[in-house]
């Protein structure tokens, strides 16, 4: 049987279509975006970073960040990362790698990594470290001082197989980095 274009386009167009909805797919697995949050949060409801916070004066603060996606089929690994909106250089001390069987679920194919992010070094991390304890509570704050912002990516690697996606791409809002905030409360809630 000879293969025709039209037959090709649709086989073409899945992988286009599953990035532009946040989906990364090798074949034999598939990665989606669902939410990505930090442990502060204005009085709108919106996730932000901040570079200095009221609870410790004179010190730059640690953001611990979260990724939640959903994970199917066969992984070997999956990097995760945050880029810059400024730049779209991506630095490889921003990123992590979590082998498959790491990969912490929430509940069926749903899971979430949790990153300790040192704003000391500017609008990014200086390196991102996995979590192991991911009970953090939210914090609600009030900003000042708009820094930048900043959004997370996805790359599935499934055998020699790999495939990418990013948070802006599943229209999750980037993150805004304040250099001030001054936190009103701490939540029950987790992130």
């Amino acid at each position: 049987m000879k293969l025709s274009a039209k037959m090709l386009l649709p086989t073409l167009g899945l992988p286009l279509l599953l990035a532009a909805c946040g989906s990364a797919s090798t074949g034999s697995a598939t990665v989606k975006f669902n939410d990505l949050k930090t442990e502060f949060r204005d009085s709108n409801g919106k996730y932000v970073a901040c570079d200095t916070t009221n609870l410790n004066p004179g010190t730059t603060e640690i953001t611990n960040v979260a990724v939640y996606y959903t994970a199917t089929g066969t992984i070997s690994s999956l990097d995760i990362g945050l880029l810059g909106n400024t730049s779209n250089a991506y630095d490889s001390n921003y990123k992590t790698s979590v082998q498959g069987s790491q990969l912490q679920s929430i509940s069926g194919n749903d899971f979430k990594t949790v990153f300790t992010a040192d704003s000391s070094t500017g609008l990014l991390p200086q390196a991102i470290v996995v979590k192991p304890n991911p009970n953090v509570a939210i914090k609600n704050v009030t900003t000042s001082g708009g820094a930048g912002s900043f959004y997370a990516q996805l790359t599935l690697h499934s055998g020699s197989a790999v495939a990418s996606t990013n948070s802006k791409l599943a229209t999750l809002p980037s993150i805004p980095v304040y250099t001030n905030c001054t936190v009103t409360s701490v939540t029950n809630e987790k992130l």
